[in-house]
């Protein structure tokens, strides 16, 4: 006979997002009376389902789900089914969700606190995964906490004019920043401030102009010189801390991901 799952909670707080908590719990049975938190609440059910209350209704949020709350929304939850229930959650400050949606909503809410959709679901995953890492990078942070708020308002972003316009002096602007500071630890809102534009439009402007995103593009200008310098010679450490990474096994995993082979390989074919 199987021994019980043990009820768990595990806590993460990026150093770069500040009040931004991440937890992560496991649960067999465990019942929450009405309560309230004073941040935006997204979390993602990852195995098994839970009885969501608020608002006078009562939410079955099942395995492959996003669940969203605004500030000081009073509910209440338990587990429900036989099935362990594990979810990730993430608790964002009013302050720290502002810059992300500047001139997108007035007065940012949803209709429903439970959001079907596998993309969402999979996009909160990876964000909340990569802000529970030790090695996140203010870039990667910022970048990560953009992509949970655009699943917390996924159906509610306004569309205008300018969703279909691509700044092309401010994207270049984005872009030739990071190629001369590649190596730095700037983040999403100093390329926001670089480029003139809010940091929504940038990365929306970004993608669609260069086809990656401001991150993705960092790390393909650090790989780029990463082969260059390994094939000059220079030991794989001090690649790593010249090309903006903070130590060689970081160096490692993003030279295996985009160049397919580990730097040593490179180096010595």
């Amino acid at each position: 006979m199987s021994e019980p799952v043990r009820n768990d909670a595990r806590f993460a707080r990026p150093p770069y997002l500040s009040g931004v908590e991440l937890v992560s719990v496991q649960y067999s049975e465990r019942t929450f009376p009405e309560h309230s938190h004073a941040e935006w609440v997204v979390g993602a059910i990852m195995t098994g389902c839970e009885a969501l209350a608020v608002g006078g209704k009562t939410y079955e949020v099942q395995t492959g789900q996003v669940l969203r709350l605004h500030p000081n929304q009073p509910h209440a939850n338990r587990t429900t089914g036989g099935e362990t229930l594990r979810y990730r959650v993430a608790y964002i400050p009013d302050e720290a969700i502002r810059p992300y949606i500047a001139g997108r909503m007035n007065a940012p809410r949803f209709d429903s606190p439970v959001l079907a959709g596998e993309r969402s679901h999979s996009i909160f995953a990876d964000a909340h995964a990569l802000l529970c890492r030790d090695d996140a990078g203010r870039l990667e942070q910022e970048s990560a906490l953009a992509d949970l708020v655009g699943v917390l308002f996924a159906d509610q972003v306004k569309q205008s004019s300018d969703d279909t316009w691509v700044s092309s002096d401010a994207v270049a602007r984005a872009r030739s920043y990071i190629d001369a500071h590649f190596a730095d630890g700037f983040g999403l809102r100093t390329l926001s401030t670089v480029s003139g534009i809010s940091v929504f439009h940038l990365a929306r402007s970004f993608r669609k102009a260069v086809g990656i995103t401001p991150l993705a593009y960092r790390n393909q200008c650090r790989i780029v010189a990463a082969r260059r310098l390994l094939l000059a010679g220079q030991p794989i450490a001090e690649v790593a801390l010249d090309v903006g990474y903070a130590d060689q096994s970081h160096l490692t995993r993003q030279f295996q991901r985009i160049v397919g082979v580990s730097p040593a390989r490179y180096a010595n074919r």
